[in-house]
C-alpha cells in the first residue's frame, strides 16, 4: 500500500506542475525529493489517460488533412494497429523513455541530487501538457483555429511546452540555462525518436 498515491498528494503535484506553468519558481518546492514522490507521480498517468483518449477520439472522429493525426493513422494502419500504436507511444514515451535516459545522464550534469523531484515534477507536468494539446485539438477540429494556420499554432503550441519544460529542468532538476535548453531539445528528439519507430512499426 505504500506506494498508493493520496488526494492530498495527486492535488499538490498538479498544482505544483500547473504553477511552474505560470512560472512560480517556488512550485518546485511543493514536490518531495525522494524516490517515494517520483514513484507516486506516475499515479498522473491515470489521470491524463481519460484526457488523451479524449483527445484522440476527437482526432479520430474528424479526419483533417491540415495535420497528421489519429484519424490518419487508423486509415493506415488500421484502427487496433492505430490503438495499440497510440498506448505504446502513451507509456513509453510520456512516462518511461526519457527518465531512463535522464537517469544515465544526470550524474555527468552534476544534477543527480534532484533527480527524483524532477521526475516527480516531469511526470505531473503531463497533466498540464495533455490539457494544452487537448485545447489546441479541441479549438482546431472546432473550426477555431483557421486550416492556413494549423502549422503555426501546432508549432506555437510546442515552443509554449518547450519553455514549459525548460523552466521544470531549471528548477526541479537545478541545471543552468543552457544544460536545461540542451535537455529540453535531447528529449524532444529522443522521444520523437521512439515514437516514429513504434508508428513505424504499426505501418
Amino acid at each position: 500500500m505504500a506506494y498508493i498515491i493520496t488526494v492530498e498528494e495527486a492535488t499538490r503535484g498538479i498544482f505544483a506542475a500547473w504553477f511552474m506553468f505560470l512560472r512560480d519558481k517556488r512550485a518546485a518546492a511543493l514536490l518531495e525529493n525522494t524516490y517515494m514522490a517520483a514513484v507516486k507521480s506516475y499515479w498522473a498517468a491515470l489521470v491524463v489517460l481519460p484526457l488523451y483518449m479524449l483527445g484522440t477520439t476527437i482526432e479520430f472522429l474528424n479526419p483533417s488533412d491540415d495535420i497528421r493525426n489519429f484519424a490518419a493513422l487508423a486509415a493506415e494502419a488500421g484502427l487496433f494497429n492505430a490503438t495499440v500504436a497510440e498506448f505504446c507511444i502513451f507509456v513509453l514515451c510520456w512516462f518511461v523513455a526519457w527518465p531512463l535516459v535522464l537517469d544515465r545522464i544526470a550524474p555527468y550534469l552534476d544534477c543527480d541530487d534532484n533527480f527524483f523531484r524532477y521526475i516527480a515534477a516531469y511526470n505531473w507536468m503531463r497533466v498540464t501538457y495533455v490539457l494544452v494539446g487537448l485545447s489546441f485539438v479541441t479549438l482546431h477540429f472546432a473550426g477555431l483555429i483557421p486550416a492556413g494556420a494549423a502549422d503555426e499554432a501546432a508549432l506555437a503550441v510546442l515552443i509554449v511546452l518547450w519553455s514549459y519544460h525548460w523552466f521544470v529542468l531549471r528548477h526541479a532538476l537545478g541545471v543552468n540555462s543552457g544544460y536545461a535548453a540542451l535537455l529540453v531539445a535531447a528529449e524532444f528528439m529522443f522521444v520523437t525518436m521512439v515514437k516514429a519507430l513504434i508508428l513505424a512499426t504499426a505501418l
